[in-house]
């Protein structure tokens, strides 16, 4: 190749490098801010149940005597005290032997009165020897006998009083009136209930399946589903704790006591819907202020290789709750162990 060809290539190749574009310089990527890996871990598996909203105890005042409900002094939802007088039965039949009892005691008074007095002129006259022995003896004992028929009389007059007087209905204890069936004038049997007062602290009591109810425990937090919850997930969890597990099985079914008296006064025989852990079980759960709601459909921010953001749909379950994570949302599809979410506010690349 003659000299001139070689200047003229080497020209053209140093032209070629001149126009080829330099090499970008590489940048480490930085992590979003909130960076979040999605892993499995074990959750609580919770199932829902209705739990009743009732007192602890409940107190019934009911008819001691059977007759006509002649006074009813108090309404649902009325507290009352202790020993107050809620109602009165009336029996006209009981009356009238309460003062047929008074009449008796009168009457035995009287005679008893007269002994009395014939033993002292006696006594007097055997003291002077005017009366014998055997006549004053006679006279003693018709004086103890008068006694006694006294006694018994004003004995049977306190029953027949007693008995009247058991027609006035009395609160067993401190509480509100839940329900008064039985209208004023209406006729009543002993042993019915005149008014229902609920009674003691106030208590979620629910009842579980005994094969349920083995993963529940006294001291336990309980999470509750209010009225605007529309499934297991709530913004803004309830907890109650258990207060009593009951001992006894009845049909196949445990009974518990959840503690109400932090939650605010509702009426007596509502219900409430109940999150009851029955194991643990593998998930995958992440806040809920990773999850974005559009047009009804869900989605998480997820970080690509590069750093990229994209938007992509998942399932949300139901909220699960746990110490590290009380807002914690359980996933069932569009995630997978390993991959990485950004928050909902972090802005995409």
């Amino acid at each position: 190749m003659s000299q001139g060809a070689m200047l003229i290539l080497a020209a053209a190749l140093a032209l070629t490098a001149c126009g080829r574009p330099e090499a970008p310089t590489a940048h480490a990527v930085q992590p979003a801010p909130g960076r979040l890996l999605v892993e499995e871990r074990q959750a609580p598996d919770y199932k829902t149940v209705s739990a009743v909203l009732t007192n602890r105890d409940v107190g019934d005042a009911r008819a001691r005597i059977g007759g006509t409900l002649s006074r009813l002094l108090v309404r649902e939802g009325d507290a009352v005290r202790r020993g107050q007088l809620l109602g009165v039965i009336s029996d006209q039949r009981l009356a009238l032997e309460a003062q047929a009892g008074a009449a008796s005691v009168a009457a035995a008074e009287a005679v008893a009165g007269r002994s009395r007095a014939d033993l002292a002129r006696h006594q007097a006259l055997f003291n002077e020897g005017f009366v014998a022995q055997a006549r004053l003896d006679q006279v003693q004992a018709d004086a103890r006998a008068a006694e006694a028929q006294l006694r018994a009389a004003r004995a049977q007059h306190g029953a027949l009083s007693e008995a009247n007087a058991q027609g006035r209905v009395l609160a067993p204890a401190d509480g509100r009136v839940t329900r008064a069936p039985i209208p004023q004038g209406a006729v009543v049997m002993a042993g019915d209930v005149v008014v229902a007062i609920a009674t003691g602290a106030p208590v979620l009591r629910l009842e579980l399946p005994e094969a349920d109810a083995r993963a529940l425990t006294q001291g336990q937090d309980i999470r509750l589903l209010g009225a605007e919850d529309s499934g297991p997930q709530a913004a803004a969890p309830v907890l109650v704790r258990v207060r009593q597990i009951y001992p006894a099985i009845d049909n196949g079914r445990v009974t518990a006591d959840l503690d109400a008296q932090t939650l605010p006064a509702g009426f007596i025989g509502a219900r409430v819907r109940v999150l009851i852990p029955v194991g643990e079980r593998r998930a995958i759960i992440i806040p809920a202020r990773y999850i974005i709601t559009r047009f009804g459909v869900d989605y998480v921010r997820l970080e690509r290789a590069g750093g990229a953001i994209i938007e992509a749909p998942i399932q949300r379950g139901g909220a699960i709750p746990t110490d590290q994570m009380p807002d914690g949302i359980e996933i069932l599809s569009g995630l997978t162990e390993g991959d990485a979410i950004v928050p909902a506010e972090a802005p995409a690349a």
